[in-house]
């Protein structure tokens, strides 16, 4: 199986004849990228139009840069850690 995820279809609109959900199919194709008519219902009598955009692409995660106390500054480390309990 590919690493692909299917896609995922919303339903837009439910109408009771084919001429409306096509009408609202070709409406429709400018704001999706691929839109839809699926017959269903008991005796197939209801059409839904449904339309699916592809998701957008994932933002770039920014790394924050780590501060390191450089060796031999006393002073800030012991600033570091007076918060810290003392133990006996």
């Amino acid at each position: 199986m590919s690493d692909e995820k299917t896609k995922i279809w919303i339903t837009v609109a439910t109408v009771n004849n084919f001429t409306e959900a096509d009408q609202i199919r070709i409406t429709l194709k400018e704001k999706y990228e691929s839109v839809k008519v699926k017959r269903g219902g008991k005796g197939g009598d209801i059409f839904r139009v449904k339309a699916w955009n592809p998701p957008p692409p994932p933002k770039e995660i920014i790394k924050k840069e780590k501060t390191y106390i450089k060796k031999g500054i006393n002073h800030q480390r012991r600033q570091k850690h007076d918060n810290k309990k003392i133990r006996h």
